[in-house]
């Protein structure tokens, strides 16, 4: 079985008191290298197709498309350089699609908390996207959105073919919300994406919570 963990990480990150070591199924990927000439990790996401540009957009998604577009694995683990999924190989098992973080407790729902870090503008950019891509599901896209759980951080470990689904699905709407930012420049020149990312995990795999078998684990976080 392939499987890697890709710890996202960037040249502008904070430096950390603590950092462990990384596991043998573990790799540093650096995301938005085409920013600066500064090399922090062995693997970037400036090579092959990719949105590197668009880090200051997307932040650690911008590595989540690289690996998408540029890779080949049985099972696919996102982390970050401070967030780590507590995940190990042993609990890849057949009975498991995905194994997500445990579930945060939003309130007074999600969007409230969403709304915190991006205007209405922005809000309703995301509704008019869901509502236009996704016309059947979208009542119940909504029914998450307005819900108290939600999955952080954009941490996973899951399948190759749920990868691709989550990436092509989620893709999709951002790529449809930057044809807004003529209208709503804040989608463009401010880190509005990488909070909508946060959304549309969540929404992801809420919605598919019957089709897919969950398994959560603890993360770490390090300072």
């Amino acid at each position: 079985m392939d499987f890697v963990l890709y710890e996202v990480k960037c040249e502008t990150d904070k430096s950390l008191d603590h950092h462990p070591e990384l596991q043998p199924y573990e790799r540093e990927i650096q995301a938005g290298a085409s920013l600066t000439k500064k090399r922090i990790a062995v693997i970037s996401d400036d090579s092959g197709e990719n949105i590197s540009a668009k880090n200051r957009m997307y932040c650690e998604m911008s590595a989540v498309y690289w690996i998408w577009k540029n890779t080949d694995h049985d099972w696919i683990g996102i982390e970050h350089y401070r967030r780590h999924l507590l995940v190990k190989p042993e609990m890849l098992t057949d009975d498991i699609d995905a194994i997500m973080p445990l579930p945060y407790i939003c309130y007074p729902d999600e969007a409230t908390q969403f709304l915190r870090f991006v205007s209405k503008d922005v809000f309703e950019a995301l509704l008019k996207a869901l509502k236009d891509l996704h016309p059947s599901e979208y009542e119940q896209y909504l029914k998450i959105l307005y819900g108290k759980y939600q999955y952080t951080y954009n941490l996973m470990c899951v399948r190759k073919a749920v990868f691709e689904d989550y990436c092509r699905w989620f893709f999709e709407i951002t790529e449809y919300m930057e044809t807004m930012s003529d209208k709503i420049p804040e989608i463009s020149n401010t880190r509005a994406l990488s909070y909508v990312a946060e959304v549309l995990t969540n929404i992801y795999f809420m919605s598919h919570s019957d089709s897919l078998r969950i398994k959560h684990v603890e993360k770490a976080i390090f300072v």
